[in-house]
């Protein structure tokens, strides 16, 4: 491998840090320090006459010597540095390289690259990658990439050796990408040509395939969701053929939807658009399929999956009141406008439903004096399940005030304001849409309790009250949570009137449908209060990626420890179990379960804390990567005009060798030469303190052995 070579060729000069006039104070120094000591000295009067001036030469020279390096003189070099050139070669590894080339045109082509590598390293420094799905430094054996990114390949080497001398880049690839940025349209910095070697056949064969599917990744239970299908046909004009989409349940494979259609012309597309319903709960795995035709140049690329998360949002809502009242067919229209709503209308007359079934209750006008309800107001205070109050004039306020501490109001029901909503500026606990937010206002009064409004400790407010013209501090709409039970209070009746204004003014209710779903996706939004979690890092994985997971483990302050040990049980859809331990770091748990195969998956992670066992689980989904196989026709065109830009040519296998050539003989890759300068202390020079050493050393002995002292 040819290095960067450096070697000095000018010494410069010898430089100062301080004025060079100084150097006249070293000399005087030096002589008159030799003069003082030397100048018809007695020491000396049996001695022969010329001892004392040798004896103050080396004076003069070592003290002179000295106080010239307190000047603190540089050296400086003028550095010329060599750098020979490299030729980058990046060749593609993807499937689609085998998929058009047969066994002795790959080792061939094999062959003849790794003699154009030899050639060019007896002239150049040569470096390899292979790229596909990623960028490898060498020459990889294998061609089982299952994606191509080429525009990566051209990046890493403008990050790599932007600043190097590139005499040329070699790229050997079919000009199919199914990752990335088109290569055609990268701007690259590069002022190397880059020579291209066109792999694969660039002949249109006829052929059926899925081009692309395009749906959300989630969707919710109950739900239709979209699914668009991309189909290409080439040279099957004619053809009839019919699309399925089928779900994917362990090993059963039920048809949801199909299309039946006719192919015709020669390069064909078509989109087709299936409306799908959302039945079951999880990651759904769902297959789309072509019918294949005769003579196809691959079936492989006929059926695609794709999977859907399947979200269980349901919610039911038990609106439960003290009498018949307008509001209540109102609520139940308004908030059944959501399909995730199930809502259900009780009267206390009647026996108190099962509460814990329900995940929000609404109190209508309760607790009344006819109906205190106090054994339901304690099941929701127990198990926590978010209560909303409508306050009427049927309310009991002292039983009210009893039952919650979101609101107090010292009052009397029976004589009642005519209040209108005006919102709480200082509200952030969800973003009010502006047509809300300027509608609501405006809309006619209802009534509120007359009395005073005292808020608890921990209350949100988001309305307050409006009586004519006066604007309170009254709140309408509050919020509070407490010992982690999630209470709401609507402290009026009448909300029908809000809604029939609506419709007269725009035939619709969607103001009071978004505050009222609002009110109940903030009252009944829950904290994730369990002590143990455990979590995968996504929920639909590719089969080349790493599935990661990570748990949490909380003592009773909820804080994080990893004492305990934590396992996992993974089980594919084919009922195959395998089993993991997560390791500690920090404080919490990690897990690479590494590349898994094809379909979904269900895990549980279990530890035991404190004598106490623990679960949590989940789901997620494993993809298949077949995107080599959507499309295997070669794109020589784009390669061609690529070198063309950069000021390269294009090449076939066959002229691989004429490659070699045009490399080995460009006059335009030469060296490149750099000059620098260096500077260097004179301090560094150990020598010269030796020398100024060696002459004090030498003056001490003369004037000893000549008996001076």
């Amino acid at each position: 491998m040819r290095q960067l070579i450096d070697k000095i060729i000018v010494l410069k000069n010898i430089q100062l840090s301080y004025p060079t006039y100084f150097l006249l104070f070293c000399l005087i120094a030096a002589l008159v320090y030799a003069v003082s000591l030397y100048w018809k000295s007695r020491h000396f009067k049996d001695s022969k006459k010329r001892l004392p001036l040798g004896l103050g030469l080396l004076r003069f020279f070592s003290v002179g010597l000295i106080a010239f390096l307190l000047l603190m003189p540089f050296l400086k070099h003028l550095i010329e540095s060599q750098q020979d050139p490299i030729i980058l070669i990046a060749e593609d590894r993807s499937q689609s390289i085998t998929a058009t080339m047969d066994n002795s045109s790959l080792e061939a082509y094999k062959t003849d690259m790794d003699a154009l590598a030899g050639a060019l390293e007896e002239k150049y420094e040569v470096k390899r990658f292979s790229f596909g799905e990623q960028v490898r430094p060498g020459a990889l054996d294998s061609f089982n990439d299952p994606s191509t990114n080429i525009s990566s390949q051209i990046e890493y080497f403008e990050d790599q050796f932007a600043d190097q001398n590139i005499g040329a880049i070699i790229l050997a690839t079919d000009g199919i990408f199914n990752e990335g940025s088109s290569p055609a349209y990268l701007s690259s910095k590069f002022k190397a040509p880059i020579h291209t070697v066109a792999l694969g056949d660039t002949t249109i064969k006829r052929d059926l395939l899925i081009k692309n599917i395009l749906n959300n990744r989630v969707a919710y239970f109950g739900d239709v969701f979209s699914m668009q299908v991309d189909v290409q046909a080439f040279n099957a004009a004619g053809s009839s053929l019919k699309i399925t989409v089928s779900k994917i349940t362990g090993s059963n494979e039920s048809e949801v939807k199909s299309e039946s259609f006719n192919i015709n012309s020669n390069n064909y597309f078509k989109t087709f658009d299936f409306k799908i319903d959302a039945s079951n709960v999880g990651n759904v795995k769902y297959r789309i399929r072509l019918a294949g035709i005769s003579d196809e140049l691959s079936r492989s690329n006929n059926v695609r999956d794709s999977y859907i998360e399947v979200l269980d949002a349901r919610q039911k809502i038990l609106v439960m009141a003290n009498a018949p009242h307008p509001d209540l067919a109102n609520l139940k229209k308004t908030i059944e406008r959501n399909k995730n709503y199930e809502v259900e209308i009780a009267l206390a007359t009647k026996p108190t439903p099962a509460l814990a079934q329900y995940d929000i209750v609404m109190m209508h006008n309760l607790p009344s004096s006819d109906n205190p309800v106090g054994a339901a107001l304690t099941t929701l205070k127990t198990k926590r399940i978010p209560t909303v109050f409508f306050v009427g004039n049927q309310t009991s306020l002292p039983l009210f005030n009893k039952a919650q501490e979101a609101l107090t109001i010292t009052g009397n029901v029976e004589s009642m304001n005519q209040v209108q909503a005006i919102w709480e500026s200082g509200f952030n606990g969800y973003k009010i849409e502006q047509r809300l937010k300027s509608g609501l206002p405006g809309f006619p009064p209802i009534d509120a309790p007359f009395g005073e409004y005292a808020e608890g400790a921990k209350t949100e407010v988001v309305l307050k009250q409006k009586i004519g013209k006066v604007e309170t501090n009254y709140p309408l709409l509050c919020y509070s949570e407490l010992n982690s039970w999630k209470t709401t209070v609507f402290a009026g009746e009448g909300i029908w009137r809000w809604r029939l204004f609506e419709y007269q003014q725009s035939q619709s209710d969607d103001k009071v449908f978004e505050l009222v779903n609002k009110l109940i996706q903030y009252s009944s939004k829950k904290d994730d209060k369990r002590k143990f979690r455990a979590f995968v890092s996504k929920n639909v994985f590719k089969e080349n990626e790493e599935v990661l997971f990570d748990a949490q483990l909380y003592n009773d302050n909820y804080e994080l420890i990893n004492d305990s040990d934590v396992f996992l049980k993974l089980t594919d859809d084919k009922g195959n179990s395998y089993d993991y331990t997560f390791s500690k770091t920090n404080n919490y748990y990690s897990l690479n379960a590494g590349e898994l195969s094809e379909g979904t998956y269900n895990f549980t992670a279990t530890t035991n804390s404190g004598g106490t066992e623990m679960k949590s689980s989940g789901s997620f989904a494993v993809q298949s990567i077949q995107k080599e196989q959507y499309d295997l026709t070669a794109r020589h065109s784009m390669l061609n005009s690529l070198s063309e830009r950069f000021g390269g040519k294009l090449y076939y296998p066959n002229e691989i060798t004429a490659l070699t050539n045009d490399l080995v003989s460009a006059e335009s890759i030469k060296p490149v030469l750099y000059q620098r300068n260096k500077t260097e202390s004179l301090l560094n020079v150990k020598w010269l303190f030796a020398l100024a050493a060696l002459a004090l050393i030498a003056e001490w002995f003369m004037r000893r052995f000549y008996g001076s002292y």
